[in-house]
């Protein structure tokens, strides 16, 4: 995002793992410096080396040891971290030294904020939100609404919640489906299987595993589902359902509670209620054109809110403050 609007980024990450393929397959350089666990102390030399040779206006960290390693050797360069997970903030005399020195926390929900995950930090926060690619992900056509299918995207996790998109299938009119997308994580495609099995919609339900692209997926859908029983800091699967133009029914926990805007773009059930679930997909089987306003609306909270252009003119002013007002696009930035 930042790269496409006028930025130099050099990406540090683990050399052939997965943010330095991401990161060369859209297009940018990446030093390919491993800070990650036992690799951390070999890895402070050669990331001060880049430090020096880049001489960043900024250094992003996602991850705390990008930030106790840019704390250690470029105290002199300010520094924001991004919280990406549901993780609480760590404590301790060393942390506390590495939060000092840390100018800027980004949350990207205010959920974060209002929970506490600020912790005990004295310093700058902001709430920035992730992006969603608004250009990539966008409706192709109109939902055949006479075949309702629930799309349902996240790791196969007892987190996630499918079950609860399972049980609320059973108590659904014959003619709706839904799909899972995701990999296995803790449970396998089969035990889902097996679990819709003894409530006799294995039928009905698609366990799709790991997609790669999963735009086709959601441009079957009439409506998007996310039944998690926690976690989702950032709902990276309702952003892109949402800004292909789908509703959302959205458990009521963390960042969905910022991401939906209940009755407008989605609708809100209790985390784990699958007969409010069924009842809220009920509905808008039998409504079909507050699916497709509520899908326009969560379109247009997206481009308005979540693209690329928007969040990419709040992170230039925040940006902007931390490097007093020098030209942000002659700037290199280090995430």
């Amino acid at each position: 995002m930042m790269a496409e609007t006028g930025h130099t980024v050099i990406v540090q990450a683990a050399p052939d793992g997965p943010v330095s393929r991401a990161a060369a397959s859209g297009g940018l350089e990446c030093a390919g410096v491993n800070l990650q666990k036992s690799a951390f102390v070999t890895g402070l030399l050669p990331f001060r080396r880049l430090i020096k040779d880049f001489v960043p206006d900024v250094i992003c960290t996602t991850r705390a040891d990008g930030q106790t390693a840019s704390a250690m050797v470029a105290g002199d360069i300010p520094m924001v971290r991004i919280r990406c997970d549901i993780r609480r903030p760590r404590s301790g005399k060393l942390w506390k030294m590495v939060d000092r020195r840390t100018d800027l926390v980004v949350f990207p929900s205010s959920f974060m904020i209002e929970k506490g995950y600020i912790g005990e930090r004295k310093g700058n926060v902001a709430v920035i939100p992730h992006p969603v690619d608004t250009d990539f992900f966008a409706p192709d056509r109109a939902p055949d609404l006479s075949e309702p299918l629930l799309v349902s995207i996240g790791r196969l996790s007892p987190v996630k919640g499918h079950r609860t998109l399972i049980k609320a299938l059973k108590l659904l009119p014959e003619e709706v489906k839904a799909i899972i997308v995701g990999a296995p994580s803790q449970q396998s495609a089969g035990e889902l299987k097996a679990f819709a099995e003894s409530l006799g919609v294995e039928r009905r339900l698609t366990l799709a595993g790991k997609v790669e692209d999963v735009r086709d997926i959601i441009a079957r859908g009439t409506t998007g589902v996310i039944t998690s029983l926690g976690s989702e800091v950032v709902s990276r699967a309702g952003m892109e359902m949402m800004s292909s133009g789908l509703p959302v029914l959205a458990a009521a926990t963390n960042g969905l509670l910022d991401l939906v805007n209940d009755s407008r773009t989605g609708l809100f059930h209790s985390p784990g209620n699958f007969r409010q679930l069924a009842s809220q997909a009920e509905f808008l089987v039998r409504n079909p054109s507050l699916v497709l306003r509520m899908g326009r609306r969560a379109r247009k909270m997206c481009i308005d809110t979540l693209s690329y252009p928007v969040v990419a003119e709040q992170w230039n002013i925040a940006l902007t403050k931390l490097t007093k007002g020098n030209r942000i696009p002659s700037g290199r930035y280090l995430q």
